[in-house]
């Protein structure tokens, strides 16, 4: 049975301002396939999504 509790998350896109261009966040995806931003400083509307470059992926 599939674990449905949150316990890690790790982050799989970042999120880009449409307007200005500027990285404006995170895409997570928990271990239970939730998806969740996180906003660098508060939440946007306006957005797209980017792969990660390998260079700046978290060391885990």
């Amino acid at each position: 049975m599939k674990d449905s509790r949150r316990s890690e998350a790790q982050p799989i896109k970042k999120i880009i301002d449409q307007e200005t261009g500027a990285h404006v966040g995170w895409l997570y995806e928990w271990n239970t396939g939730d998806l969740e931003p996180m906003w660098c400083d508060g939440p946007k509307l306006d957005v797209r999504y980017e792969d990660i470059p390998p260079e700046e992926l978290p060391l885990v």
